[in-house]
This record gives structure tokens, sequence and C-alpha cells, in this order.
């Protein structure tokens, strides 16, 4: 079972991240997991190596996890929201390219990198939103509610944990000013491998009791008309019994 995890993403971090990867200082709270491989991956991704460009993506989720609470949950993520749920979402969401060219690395040595996350391709970081773009990913959340549940359930998903930590880390990142950055596998199913890391798993008591009961209206099947409607035309989308809809000639 693959775990895809949400970190709200300040750019700081990836300030320091890159010159890290070639070289510079290492920040005291990376200590348990950056080692010299990663500056060996840098020198593989220059070379087009997709493996080291996926570990080079998943630190940055790891450096993330160290400053702000990491929301995880399977299936999750904006990846997963996009393909399945609500495609509009795609318009909001970069690759990691972008990021780690906009703080210093080569545009041709990150084109390697994953657009999206790809469960056949195990640990790696994936899309993120930047931080100008998260009242809009808030608001497309909230307009799109009942078709994002609807979409859900024909899917045969529980709409509530998916909903309920996707509104809570959209949420997080944009009272902060934050981003929010995707990763599969950083964690363990029950937030094991980030020492130190605050780790938030969906929890339906933890859900606001508004968006609960938007969740429990949009879940309910649509009321078929009722035999009169249905032959005086009075519900939506219905045909009276001749045909003809009231007025009709």
């Amino acid at each position: 079972m693959h775990v895809v995890s949400l970190h709200p993403f300040d750019p700081e971090v990836l300030r320091r991240y890159v010159p890290a990867l070639q070289g510079g200082e290492i920040d005291p709270a990376w200590g348990g997991w950056f080692d010299e491989r990663l500056r060996d991956d840098v020198v593989q991704m220059r070379q087009g190596s997709e493996p080291a460009a996926n570990r080079i993506t998943l630190g940055l989720a790891k450096a993330l996890a160290a400053t702000q609470p990491v929301f995880v949950h399977d299936p999750f993520g904006l990846s997963f929201w996009e393909a399945q749920v609500d495609r509009p979402i795609g318009m909001l969401m970069r690759p990691p390219a972008r990021a780690f060219q906009e703080h210093g690395m080569n545009q041709v040595m990150v084109q390697v990198m994953p657009v999206r996350l790809d469960l056949q391709l195990g640990m790696m970081g994936g899309a993120w939103i930047p931080a100008r773009l998260m009242e809009q990913a808030q608001a497309m959340l909230d307009d799109h509610l009942e078709r994002s549940v609807k979409r859900l359930m024909a899917a045969e998903y529980d709409p509530y944990p998916i909903t309920g930590l996707l509104f809570e880390a959209v949420s997080y990142a944009r009272d902060r000013g934050l981003g929010l950055y995707e990763a599969l596998d950083v964690v363990g199913p029950n937030g094991e491998g980030l020492p130190g890391a605050t780790v938030i798993a969906a929890d339906r008591k933890r859900i606001d009791p508004a968006l609960v009961a938007r969740i429990a209206a949009a879940s309910q099947p649509e009321k078929k008309p009722g035999l009169l409607s249905r032959l005086f035309g009075r519900g939506p989308g219905t045909v009276p019994s001749n045909g003809r809809h009231p007025g009709e000639r």
C-alpha cells in the first residue's frame, strides 16, 4: 500500500535545500537522512537519471517535514485528486522542476524530475501548488464539493477522510501563506519514517461539522420523482405521461 503525503511548502526550505545538494551547508534538522548519496544523485540527475531525480524530489518532502506538519492518507494527494476526482485542480499544480529551477538549478538538469506522482515508481516527490494559488485551490474544493463527493463514492472511496484531510491541508497552507507539495512513501502507513515530524492522519472527528454535513448531503442519492410528478412533469427532468409539458399543445 502506498502512502501519499501533503507538505505545506515554505520556499525558504528549498532555498536551503538546493545549495546543500550542491555541497553547501546541511541543515542540522536533516541529519537523520541527508547524506552524500543525495549529492551523488545530483550528478546522476545531470546525466539523465530519473531514479536520482525522484530521490531528490523526495528529499525536499523530508526537508519540508522538518518544519511543517505532514498530512497523510491513502489514497490522497494532488495527483490523485486531479486524476480521479476533479481534473480542474490540475490548472493550479506545478511540476517540482519549476520550484527547483526557481531556486537555482539548471533547467535542463531538472527536466527529468517527475511531473506528477507515479505509483509504479515508488518513493518520490510530486506536484505542488504555489502559495499564491492556495486561495483558488480552497475555492475550487469548496465549489466542486458535491461533484467530488459523488465521484469518490462512485469509485468506492469513503469521501469523509479524503475530503476532510484535503480541506484541512489546503486550509492550513493557505492560512499561513504557504504552498502545498505532495510526496509518495515518504512516511509509512502509521506515520513512521520521519523522526520528529508531526504527522496528521485522517480523522472524521476532526472534520469541521459544517463540512461533515455538506459531505453527508452530497452523499445522498438523488430522489426519484413521485407518481404525480411523473404524470404532470413537475420533477426535474420528468416528462408527463402524455409526452407534453404543461402549456404545450
